[in-house]
C-alpha cells in the first residue's frame, strides 16, 4: 500500500465520527425578508434539532454580524419534540449602507457526550438587498424656516396661576399658624377666668374704643359678634364660632331657663351685624347702641348663679 493511499484512509477514519455526529444535529435558518430599506430590521431565525445527549453551543455574538449591526439577540427557546431537542433563537439585524450584502453563515458547535468529540455545523448565508432613500434632485433645496411664534392662550397661564394660588395658600397657613401660636398664651389666660368676666371686659374695651363713632362700623360689629360667640361657646358649650347666626339662635332656644325675649333681642342684634358685615348695610346710631346694649344684657343675664353668689363674698 503506497503512502498516498494510507493518508486517504487515515483522513477518512477521522472524518467518519464527524460525519456520524452531523447526522445527529440539523440546523435550519430563515430570514423574514431579503429586501429592506436602509435602517430597517431583519429577523434571522435559527432552529437546531439534535438527539440527546448532545450539547449544542451557539456562537458568541457581540455587536455585529458581517456588515450588519446586531440590535437584539433573543433568548434560546428549548423544547423536546419526538425525542429530539429543538433549540430556537432569533437575532435582529440592521444596516445603514445601501447595496447588496450577505448575512454570513454561523458555525454552531456541538458535542455528542457518548462520543466525546466536538464538531460544528454551518448555517446558510443569505444575500440581502438594501435600498437607499431616494432624493428628488429636481426640487430646490430650501433654507430652514425661522422659528414660528405661537400666540399665547389662557391655557399657557394656568400653571402660573396655580403656582400663585399654591403660594398664597401656603402663606395663609403660615400666617394662621404664627397667629395661633401667638394667641395661645392669651387663650390660656382667658380660660383661667370665667367666660362672663372675659366677655364683659372685652365689651367694655370695645365700648371705650368708640369704633362706630369713628366710622369703623364693620370692625365694630365683627368684634362685637366675636365676643358674644366666644362667650356662648364657653358658657353653653355650643360651637358658636363655627356656626351661622341662625344656628346659634336655634341652639339657644333649646336651653332651659333662657328667656325667649332675650334670645329674640340677640337675634335682632345678629341680623344687624350680619347686614353690616356681608351686605355693607349702614345702621343708624341707635342700632349700634342697641347691639352693644343687648350684648351686655345677654352676658349679665346668663351669669351662672354660683358665680353671682361668689362675687359679693369675694368683694
Amino acid at each position: 500500500m503506497n503512502y498516498s493511499l494510507k493518508r486517504q484512509i487515515i483522513a477518512f477514519l477521522f472524518l467518519v465520527p464527524s460525519f456520524l455526529l452531523s447526522q445527529e444535529v440539523k440546523v435550519e435558518t430563515k430570514i423574514d425578508t431579503n429586501k429592506i430599506l436602509i435602517g430597517d430590521h431583519i429577523s434571522l431565525n435559527l432552529l437546531v434539532r439534535s438527539k440527546p445527549p448532545t450539547e449544542v453551543i451557539f456562537p458568541e455574538l457581540k455587536d455585529s454580524l458581517g456588515k450588519f449591526e446586531i440590535i437584539e439577540i433573543g433568548k434560546t427557546d428549548t423544547s423536546l419534540i419526538n425525542d429530539e431537542l429543538v433549540l430556537k433563537k432569533k437575532i435582529k439585524l440592521t444596516i445603514f449602507d445601501s447595496g447588496y450584502y450577505y448575512i454570513p453563515s454561523l458555525n454552531i458547535l456541538y458535542l455528542k457526550k457518548g462520543v466525546n468529540q466536538f464538531a460544528n455545523i454551518s448555517t446558510d448565508s443569505f444575500p440581502i438587498f438594501v435600498k437607499g432613500i431616494e432624493v428628488d434632485t429636481t426640487k430646490d433645496i430650501k433654507d430652514i424656516k425661522d422659528i414660528a411664534e405661537i400666540p399665547y392662550t389662557i391655557w399657557d397661564f394656568i400653571p402660573y396661576v396655580l403656582i400663585l394660588v399654591g403660594i398664597a395658600v401656603f402663606a395663609y397657613f403660615i400666617y394662621f399658624f404664627i397667629r395661633r401660636r401667638k394667641r395661645k398664651p392669651e387663650l390660656a389666660e382667658e380660660l383661667k377666668l370665667p367666660p362672663h368676666i372675659v366677655a364683659l371686659q372685652e365689651l367694655k374695651q370695645l365700648d371705650s374704643e368708640k369704633l362706630w363713632q369713628k366710622g369703623e362700623i364693620k370692625q365694630f360689629h365683627i368684634r362685637l359678634t366675636e365676643i358674644i360667640r366666644k362667650y356662648i361657646e364657653r358658657r353653653f358649650e355650643i360651637p358658636a364660632l363655627e356656626m351661622i347666626s341662625r344656628e346659634i339662635i336655634d341652639n339657644l332656644f333649646k336651653i332651659n331657663n333662657l328667656e325667649a325675649e332675650l334670645i329674640e333681642k340677640l337675634r335682632r342684634s345678629f341680623e344687624i351685624s350680619d347686614l353690616v358685615k356681608f351686605a355693607k348695610f349702614v345702621p343708624l346710631p341707635d342700632d349700634h347702641t342697641f347691639c352693644l346694649k343687648v350684648a351686655f344684657e345677654f352676658v349679665e343675664s346668663t351669669i351662672p348663679k354660683v358665680d353671682v353668689e361668689q362675687e359679693p363674698q369675694s368683694k
